[in-house]
């Protein structure tokens, strides 16, 4: 079973923006059938909110204040998001409700994907480097290329694989992705072969 991990997409906001994702997470959570008792209690996180915003908001702001109420605040969203990956029970839905997203798929694309003719006329074989100790699915289909024509050929535990019986003068797409710790990964961008 795929583990729910939630991101907080947090860096790279400034410090209003870090304040207003913050607002939408507590409005997210406030009243939120799936989450009855956060923990930390909400009212913390309403604290650190409060907090940062009137370090934003002095007089003379100090960078240095700034810096350490939204660390704070860091600190209690991420015990929130681990609080409902704990309680969400796997159920992407349920954790959605709580205002953070899911967290993406690193998604391993190959460095290097290699589909050259076989031996065999009508034959291909493709070679894809992703990292160790997985599972990877080979598919391929006929040009044009089509999202509804991919046709699964083989799932293995080695990085390439073979395919033969292809009618030899037509063209055709090849793609593979991982299967790491039961997390598919990101198909790896697609190559055209003219099968001879």
């Amino acid at each position: 079973m795929r583990r729910v991990k939630l991101s907080l997409n947090y860096r790279g906001l400034d410090h209003s923006g870090k304040k207003v994702f913050a607002n939408s997470i507590l409005t997210k959570l406030t009243g939120n059938t799936n989450y009855p008792n956060p923990n930390p209690e909400l009212p913390v996180l309403q604290t650190a909110i409060n907090n940062l915003d009137a370090a934003i908001n002095a007089p003379v702001p100090n960078e240095i204040a700034i810096k350490a109420k939204e660390v704070f605040l860091e600190k209690v969203l991420y015990a929130l998001k681990g609080y409902v990956e704990l309680m969400c029970d796997d159920d992407e839905e349920k954790a959605l409700s709580s205002g953070f997203s899911l967290k993406k798929s690193a998604g391993v694309k190959p460095k290097v994907f290699a589909v050259k003719q076989g031996k065999l006329s009508g034959s291909v074989d493709l070679v894809c480097p992703f990292r160790p100790k997985g599972a990877y699915v080979w598919e391929y289909c006929a040009d044009p290329i089509n999202e509804n024509n991919w046709k699964l050929f083989k799932v293995t535990n080695s990085t390439s694989a073979k395919l033969s019986g292809l009618i030899p003068g037509n063209k055709y797409w090849f793609r593979a992705k991982a299967i790491v710790k039961d997390v598919d990964e990101e198909y790896g961008d697609p190559h055209m072969l003219h099968v001879v």
